[in-house]
Order: C-alpha cells, then sequence, then structure tokens
C-alpha cells in the first residue's frame, strides 16, 4: 500500500527575502524515491496559513504528516516574536482535518528544545537532527504494518537517529514540490548546501548542537549537479549556499568554485563566509565561479569581543578580507552581533567605528544573544546564577551586557540613521518592505543588502545617556510587543552579568 505523505513547510517568514523549504524538498524527494505520494505545503506564501492548510488536507487526504519547524522566533531583540503560537494552530488544523494521520514534527527549531515541542504540540512523534533516513524508514514502517513497530521512538515519540555521515547518499531536492518560480522572484535566489557541522567555537551558536562538530561534505560534483539542474529545469541563475561557513574546509570550496568553473556555468551566488583561513586565490577563485557577494560573520570588530565570543580570527583579519573584497569587487556584508559578556560602550564604539571603516557594502546589527542549551554562553549563564537549564527554553531569552543594556537600542538607532546602509532587525530600522519587493519586481536578484552602497566614515553618535529600554516590570525583565501578524506581547527573558 503506498502512502500519502503531506509534508508541512511551517515557516512564513519573508523578511528580508522568502527562503525556500529546501529541507522538506530534500525529504519530499527521499519518501518519492520510495514510491510514495508527495505533496508539500508550504505556509510561507500564504495569506491565510490555517484556512489553505485545511484545503490542502481535504484535497490530499494524506495518511501521515511531517509538519516543518525552522525557527523558534525571529531573533529579533527587542521586537521579539514566537512562533509556538502559529505551530501550535498548524497542528490543530492537521489535528481536525485529517484526525487519523500519523504526525510528525522535526527541522531545526524543533532539535533546539524537543521535550518542550513535542508536549506543547502534541504530536505523535517528533525527529530530532537529521531526519531524512530516519522518517523514510518509519514512513515504510507504517506503510508495511500500519504503525510503527521497530525500536525507533522513546515513549514521548521522540526519535534520535544520529547523523548522517554520507551526505551523498541522498537524492537532489524536489524542486518540482515547491513554486521554485516564485521564490526566485520575491527571494531571489535557491539554497544549496555543500556540507553540515561546525569545528568553530563561536559561544552562542546551534551549529554544532544541531550539526556536530565534525564536518562532513558532499562530493563537488554533486553540488554542482544539483546546480545545473536547478538552472536547467527551473531557470535559477543565482544561488545562495546556506552552509554555516562556506569556505571551510578551504580545498572542498576550492573544487565546487573549480568544477563550476569547468563547466562554464554562467551562475551569481552569494555565501556565509569566515575571514578566518581566508585566501586571497581563494577569494579570487570564488570570484571567477560567479561570487557576487559574501556575508561575512564578524560578531564583532574589536578584538576583546571577538574572544568573548570564541571568534577564530582578529580585527586584523577582518579588515584585510574587506580589503579583498574592494579589490575583487566583491560586496559584503557584516553581520554584528552586540551585547555579548564583557561588551562596552567603548568596545560597542570600536565595532562601529572599524566596521564603517571597513567600508562594507551593508550591516546587520543584532541587539542581544539568544540562548541556547548546550552552547558556550548558556553554561556562561548558568554558573553565574543567571538563569537555569530548565529556563532556557521555546521562551526567547537573550544576554546583554550590563554596561550597555540601558541604551543599547537607542545607540543602534541612531547608528542606523547616521549610516543608511546599516540595518538593525530589532527595531526594524532600513527594512523598508515595501521597497524591497518593488526592487524584486523589478528582477533584482541576491541578498537585497546588496542594493545598499558603503558609506564613507564620518563621526559617530554620542554614547546614550543610560535609561531603562522597553516597558521594564522588573529589574532584568521587560514586555515587548509581537508583530502585527500576531498582535500578542510576548514575554521576553533579558539577562545581564
Amino acid at each position: 500500500m503506498v502512502q500519502r505523505v503531506l509534508l508541512v513547510a511551517a515557516n512564513q517568514e519573508r523578511m528580508p527575502d522568502p527562503i525556500p523549504p529546501i529541507g522538506a524538498a530534500y525529504i519530499g524527494a527521499a519518501v518519492r524515491a520510495r514510491g510514495h505520494i508527495t505533496q508539500i505545503f508550504d505556509a510561507c506564501f500564504a495569506q491565510d496559513y490555517a484556512a489553505e492548510l485545511a484545503d490542502s488536507i481535504r484535497a490530499f487526504r494524506p495518511d501521515i504528516v511531517g509538519l516543518s519547524i525552522r525557527n523558534v522566533d525571529n531573533v529579533a531583540f527587542p521586537n521579539v516574536t514566537c512562533y509556538l503560537d502559529r505551530y501550535q494552530k498548524m497542528v490543530a488544523v492537521i489535528r481536525r482535518e485529517s484526525p487519523d494521520a500519523v504526525l510528525f514534527v522535526g527541522g531545526s527549531a524543533f532539535s533546539l528544545f524537543p521535550e518542550e515541542f513535542i508536549e506543547k504540540l502534541g504530536v505523535d512523534y517528533g525527529v530530532v537532527g537529521e531526519g531524512e533516513n530516519v522518517f523514510v524508514a518509519m514512513v515504510d514502517e507504517i506503510d508495511r504494518h500500519g504503525q510503527v513497530v521497530g525500536d525507533y521512538a522513546d515513549d514521548r515519540g521522540l526519535v534520535l537517529p544520529g547523523r548522517v555521515e554520507n551526505l551523498d547518499a541522498g537524492v537532489s531536492p524536489a524542486l518540482d514540490l515547491l513554486d521554485v518560480s516564485r521564490y526566485f522572484a520575491e527571494g531571489g535566489s535557491v539554497n544549496i548546501q555543500t556540507r553540515r557541522g561546525c569545528v568553530y567555537k563561536c559561544t552562542y551558536c546551534t551549529y554544532p548542537v544541531l550539526e556536530g562538530r565534525k564536518v562532513r561534505t558532499r562530493e563537488p560534483a554533486l553540488v554542482v549537479d544539483e546546480i545545473e539542474e536547478a538552472q536547467r529545469r527551473h531557470g535559477v541563475d543565482f544561488f545562495f549556499f546556506v552552509d554555516n561557513v562556506f569556505n571551510f574546509p578551504v580545498a572542498h570550496s576550492a573544487e565546487i568554485c573549480e568544477e563550476i568553473i569547468r563547466r562554464g556555468l554562467r551562475i551569481r551566488w552569494t555565501a556565509y563566509v569566515t575571514p578566518a583561513k581566508s585566501t586571497l586565490e581563494l577569494f579570487e577563485l570564488m570570484k571567477r565561479s560567479g561570487c557576487q557577494s559574501m556575508d561575512f560573520g564578524t560578531d564583532a570588530f574589536s578584538d576583546p569581543m571577538l574572544e568573548s565570543l570564541g571568534k577564530s580570527f582578529d580585527v586584523d583579519q577582518v579588515f584585510r578580507v574587506a580589503e579583498w573584497c574592494h579589490e575583487l569587487g566583491i560586496r559584503f556584508n557584516h553581520s554584528l552581533i552586540f551585547g555579548g559578556p564583557g561588551e562596552s560602550w567603548e568596545t560597542v564604539r570600536e565595532t562601529v567605528e572599524n566596521t564603517v571603516r571597513s567600508r562594507a557594502n551593508a550591516v546587520i546589527a543584532i541587539i542581544g544573544l539568544r540562548l541556547y542549551r548546550d552552547t558556550p554562553l548558556a553554561e556562561y549563564c548558568i554558573s553565574r546564577g543567571l538563569t537555569t537549564r530548565e529556563q532556557i527554553g521555546i521562551t526567547p531569552m537573550f544576554f546583554i551586557s550590563e554596561e550597555v543594556r540601558d541604551g543599547i537600542t537607542e545607540y543602534l538607532s541612531e547608528v542606523a540613521s547616521t549610516y543608511g546602509n546599516w540595518i538593525v532587525p530589532g527595531v526594524k530600522k532600513n527594512m523598508n518592505e515595501r521597497y524591497f519587493k518593488r526592487v524584486r519586481r523589478r528582477g533584482v536578484r541576491g541578498p537585497l543588502w546588496e542594493l545598499f552602497e558603503p558609506v564613507e566614515y564620518d563621526s559617530l553618535p554620542p554614547q546614550p545617556i543610560a535609561g531603562p529600554t522597553g516597558e521594564a516590570v522588573h529589574p532584568r525583565r521587560g514586555i515587548f510587543r509581537g508583530d502585527d501578524d500576531d498582535s500578542v506581547a510576548r514575554e521576553v527573558t533579558e539577562l545581564s552579568d
């Protein structure tokens, strides 16, 4: 008996760009390769996701539903939105419209807080981590026996399959299950993953938790096969390498670039890049293969803060890669995080000044560090009595250094007013959604920050007079309004050392 499998990609975040659910497309391809009938309901473009999901379920009549949840919240302090309510509503619709379907949940958000999510969502099974192989195996079990009979899950329904060691053993993503043309028109690119795992030790980061510290790479020729197929079948010519770091291992990155050049593919692409271990030769090769821009996970432009955040490079290296980008005509962005342990007004101002002097096309400035379990930052906070492991969970909790806690939001807003290429998502500075949509309609491809131009250094806004941020209800707690779609006040815990 063939199973009818509906995959529900729950993400609805479209700012600054809608991101295609490549994970669901990989799983869809794997399930379909086993002979099952597969469909993806993608909530990203839904105007009324509950009604449209209900219609999709009634039309498709699934035997199995897999809910993929990528983000816990928008990580945009102080205007934080937690997505739990949305996921609960989706589960309620699925249960109402298809009460007999076996319901799975997975995705990176679920994998970060599996115990809480499986309790709050009330699904049958929750897959922690890399679930493409085990999900297919469990679908086959249901197909053969009418239920899962193998020893896959614990008594709560949690499934812990371990890492997928051979990333080349699977199938290419089923992009035909997605509205690729719309994603390309409104998002400007299609995502490609070339590796999993991260050797770096950034104190706040979840990549080692989700993917492990061992780097597992895909065969470069297979990566480029995927690019070539997307270009041939869907007309895509701009790609986003969404690895946590594209340029490590260096040899693997170089092989991918060389394969693109060897095949003569006329594409453009962007990637997340680390200044650590970068070479001018690699940057030149990346440029020749179509690299149009780089997003540096700089985090800070001050050596004390780079050390505090566990980064593997220093200020001089950041200036060096910035200069290479200018020489080669590669546009670049600095992603920064303000408020880590040891952050002071001196380090804040040093980061701002150095960032502007590097003449980046754009800067994305995040306020505070979102806490996740099993990260060095979480252990730092727990060891100092700022929180407990149990308190770190789905409800967003951010660390902000005591010295800059009062005033950092206002200060970065002023910086973004002074330098128009600074984007501060937490206060929605320089994020004009109407403008972004307009340029997409004109056919602009790639990250929208590429549209910004470097701004010459002039001066820094004065250090703000310390004062409360947000609606204070406790010295270290605040209530902040969610986005207009949810229109609910959300409690956000704010920690300081």
